[in-house]
C-alpha cells in the first residue's frame, strides 16, 4: 500500500499537480453518457448540488474524458454548461491531500429508468409548451393524461370524447380562444397529487375540454411512438411542474434519466434497422428472383429490371443531358411515396445526378416512352435508406421521359 502510494504521489507531478483554476468547482461524477464524440456528465458539487455539463473536442482535459467514470473526482471550469477545462484529481483525494467527501447517493427514490423517465418525460413536456405560452387548466390537462393512457392500454376507450370530439375541441380552441388572444395565462386551480384530479367530471368549459383534450391525446400517442411510461408518474411529473410542487427528481436527475431513456431508444432503434435491412434485402432478391421470368420484363447485367409500358422512336438521353420526367415511385408492398402526377407538374433532372437504377434506367428510353423499372437496393438508396425510405427496400418506378431539356 505504501509503495502505491508513492507511486500515486510521483504520477500527480506527471500530470501537472498545479494549483487550482479560481473559475473551477470540485465536483464527484455520478454518470456519464457519450453520444457521438460528444460526452454529457452528471457531477455533484462539495455543497451538494448537482450539475450537467458536456466535453468535447473544446475541453482541456489532464485526462482523457472518455475514461471519466462514476465516482472520479474532477475539477472543472464551467462556461454555460460545458466544460472548458478539467482537472483529474482523484489520486489527490485518495492520498487525502484534498480533503473531499462527496455522496453518490441518488437523491431520488424513484429507482427504475421508466420510474424516472416517466416524470421526467411529464415535467419536460408541459414545461416545453409553457415557453410557447402554452398553458393548460392543470387538473383537467392531467386528468386528460391519465385517462389517454389507460385508454392507450386498453381496446374500450374510456375518455370523456371520442376522436372526432376530441379534435373538435382542439379547432374550436383555437379558432375561438387562441387566435382571439384570450388563452390561458397559467395553470388554474392548484393540486397536489394525481388522486385530486382522478375523478374531475366531464369538462364543460371550452378551455377546460382544450386541456383535457391535449393531456389525453399526448398521453395515448406515446405508445405508437414506442414510448412506455408509467402513467401515474408521467401525470405527477407534468402536475408538479404545472402546481409548483415539491419535485421528486431534481434537474440533474431529469437529464441523466432523459438522456439514457434516449440512448436506449436508439440502440433499439438501429437494432430494428439492421433487421429490417436484412428483412427487406431478401424480399427484394426473392421478388426480383420471380418477377425475371414475367413477360416483357428485362433485366439487365447489373440487375436492373424494366418492362416498357408504353413504347416511343424518340431520342435517348445521355449521361450528360437534363431530362423533363414524370414519375411514381411505390415500394414492394404498394406504398406510393412519391409522384409528380401528384405535384401536377414535371419534373427536371440531370441523368448523372440520380440513384443509379434510375440513370441506368433513363438511358434505356426513348423519348415519348413509359416503363416500369424494378430497382434493386444496391441500385436505389442501400442500407442507408432515406427519411421515408427503409434500408434495403426495393424501388419500382414508373417513368414517362416527356422529353430532353436544351
Amino acid at each position: 500500500t505504501l509503495l502505491a502510494m508513492i507511486l500515486i504521489s510521483s504520477s500527480l507531478f506527471a500530470m501537472g499537480m498545479k494549483e487550482s483554476d479560481p473559475a473551477a468547482v470540485t465536483v464527484r461524477i455520478l454518470t456519464t453518457m457519450n453520444q457521438n464524440g460528444q460526452v454529457t456528465l452528471v457531477a455533484r458539487s462539495a455543497d451538494n448540488q448537482d450539475l450537467t455539463f458536456q466535453a468535447g473536442s473544446y475541453t482541456d482535459a489532464s485526462y482523457a474524458i472518455a475514461s471519466l467514470s462514476a465516482g472520479d473526482y474532477v475539477e472543472v471550469v464551467l462556461d454555460n454548461n460545458k466544460a472548458m477545462n478539467i482537472r483529474y484529481i482523484n489520486p489527490l483525494v485518495t492520498l487525502g491531500v484534498l480533503p473531499y467527501s462527496i455522496s453518490m447517493e441518488r437523491a431520488t427514490e424513484l429507482e427504475s429508468l421508466t420510474d424516472r423517465f416517466s416524470y421526467t418525460y411529464g415535467y419536460l413536456l408541459i414545461q416545453s409548451f409553457s415557453s410557447q405560452g402554452l398553458f393548460f387548466d392543470a387538473g383537467y390537462y392531467v386528468k386528460g393524461a391519465l385517462d389517454g393512457y389507460k385508454d392507450s392500454m386498453s381496446e374500450v376507450p374510456q375518455g370523456y370524447f371520442n376522436l372526432e370530439e376530441l379534435y373538435a375541441n382542439v379547432n374550436e380552441y383555437q379558432e375561438k380562444v387562441w387566435n382571439a388572444g384570450l388563452a390561458n395565462t397559467d395553470y388554474g386551480k392548484s393540486y397536489q397529487s394525481i388522486s385530486e384530479v382522478s375523478s374531475l367530471p366531464k369538462p364543460e368549459d371550452l378551455s377546460d375540454a382544450f386541456s383535457y383534450t391535449y393531456g389525453y391525446l399526448l398521453a395515448l400517442n406515446m405508445a405508437g411512438q414506442g414510448i412506455t411510461v408509467n402513467g401515474d408518474l408521467y401525470a405527477q411529473g407534468a402536475l408538479d411542474y404545472a402546481c409548483d410542487n415539491q419535485l421528486l427528481m431534481n434537474d440533474a436527475e431529469m437529464q441523466v434519466a432523459f438522456t439514457e431513456y434516449q440512448q436506449i431508444l436508439e440502440e433499439e432503434y438501429q437494432k430494428w434497422i439492421a433487421e429490417i435491412a436484412v428483412t427487406n434485402l431478401a424480399e427484394a432478391e426473392a421478388f426480383l428472383a420471380q418477377n425475371a421470368a414475367n413477360e416483357g420484363v428485362v433485366t439487365t447485367a447489373s440487375g436492373l429490371q424494366y418492362q416498357v409500358l408504353t413504347p416511343a422512336t424518340g431520342v435517348k438521353p445521355v449521361l450528360t443531358d437534363t431530362v423533363e420526367v414524370n414519375y411514381q415511385l411505390q415500394l414492394i408492398d404498394g406504398t406510393l411515396v412519391e409522384s409528380s402526377y401528384d405535384m401536377g407538374q414535371t419534373a427536371h433532372f440531370p441523368v448523372s445526378g440520380l440513384i443509379e437504377g434510375f440513370t441506368e434506367a433513363l438511358l434505356t428510353m426513348n423519348t415519348g416512352s413509359v416503363l416500369r423499372t424494378w430497382i434493386h437496393p444496391s441500385l436505389g438508396y442501400g442500407e442507408m435508406g432515406t427519411e421515408t425510405i427503409l434500408p434495403n427496400a426495393l424501388l419500382i418506378f414508373d417513368i414517362e421521359l416527356v422529353g430532353i431539356d436544351k
